[in-house]
């Protein structure tokens, strides 16, 4: 029997898009449904953890909180996705097992829709995905610093990376993007580690999708990791907060809504 969760329900306006994924962007899995009475948004939880502290904050921004509910993750992911899509140009995300005929060029992911973030529909995985394919060339060597699901490091091994390696602070991040690796038949080395904690070597990229604050604190030590000439891939930056990477050589920027993300040399 699979893992019960719990999904804390919110009435949810279009106009608080933006506050809403500032506050539980990489912090907790979360979906919003249509229904018969307007939007919800359900945010994940273990059915353990207190819910207390974010109905507060989630009513702070001015959400209505509507109830909980019990859930298994085969019911709530059905209110994903669950055909496969084109995440970006010539890369197709299958979160399901099916039958796919790819044309020639094109590169498939399988990335079940799970409780670790990367699922490929969100807009900072993508432009992380357009960069790695702007600028990873076969025999590099990558770090995926907050891997999540993994798709960044699968990604980058079907785009040619020689070695890549995948760490994450949450052991069940750890054990999806193993489960995901293992799925996609490709060689990872995925880890628990707090930033770099456990990761030694260099690599000709570094990308990192997570919140811009961690972003920033990674950027302290990741020139340690990088090779000469080596990039750092960021996204998961509210267009806000652009301010903290001013002093950074930014060679590359992109914007996707309320999102940005940026490669900068160090």
């Amino acid at each position: 029997m699979s893992k019960t969760f719990k999904e804390i329900l919110f009435a949810f306006r279009d106009e608080l898009t933006e506050l809403v994924d500032e506050e539980l962007y990489g912090e907790y899995d979360y979906y919003i449904s249509d229904s018969s009475e307007g939007k919800v948004l359900a945010v994940v939880l273990p059915l353990d953890e207190s819910e207390g502290v974010l109905i507060s904050t989630l009513e702070d921004l001015g959400l209505m909180y509507i109830g909980t509910r019990e859930s298994r993750p085969e019911d709530w992911l059905r209110n994903i996705v669950t055909e496969p899509f084109e995440m970006i140009p010539d890369v197709i995300v299958d979160p399901g097992d099916h039958e796919l005929r790819v044309p020639s060029g094109k590169i498939v992911l399988k990335i079940p829709q799970g409780l670790a973030f990367g699922t490929g529909l969100h807009q900072t995985t993508k432009m992380c995905a357009l960069f790695l394919k702007k600028y990873l060339y076969p025999g590099m060597d990558v770090l995926d610093l907050g891997c999540g699901s993994g798709i960044l490091a699968i990604l980058s091994k079907k785009l040619g990376a020689r070695r890549v390696v995948a760490v994450d602070n949450d052991p069940l991040a750890v054990e999806v993007a193993k489960e995901n690796a293992l799925r996609n038949n490709v060689d990872v080395d995925v880890r628990q580690s707090e930033l770099f904690s456990n990761v030694e070597g260099q690599f000709d990229i570094i990308v990192s999708n997570i919140v811009a604050e961690v972003l920033v604190e990674a950027l302290k030590e990741a020139k340690r990791f990088l090779k000469p000439n080596g990039l750092v891939i960021l996204s998961g930056i509210i267009t806000q907060k652009l301010y903290l990477f001013e002093g950074y050589k930014i060679v590359d920027q992109m914007v996707m809504d309320e999102w940005s993300a940026l490669v900068i040399e160090i």
